[in-house]
């Protein structure tokens, strides 16, 4: 029997965690940095990213001036 091992990271079922940023590049290293996955840096082209090793998902949200 033949079976394929994928290259990409793949996701564990349950919650994952949204942050929402207010720049356009992210870079994202786990929940626990030590325990984590590699850092990797990701760029937000749709307003919206998700890593591909935790499924982390940053969304982009512009700053507004009303404080």
């Amino acid at each position: 029997m033949k079976t394929e091992q994928s290259s990409t990271p793949t996701t564990q079922r349950g919650h994952f965690e949204t942050v929402y940023t207010n720049t356009k590049t992210v870079s994202c290293e786990g929940n626990n940095p030590a325990l984590g996955h590699p850092r990797v840096f990701l760029k937000l082209k749709e307003g919206k990213v998700v890593c591909p090793y935790c499924s982390k998902t940053f969304i982009f949200q512009e700053q507004s001036d009303n404080h």
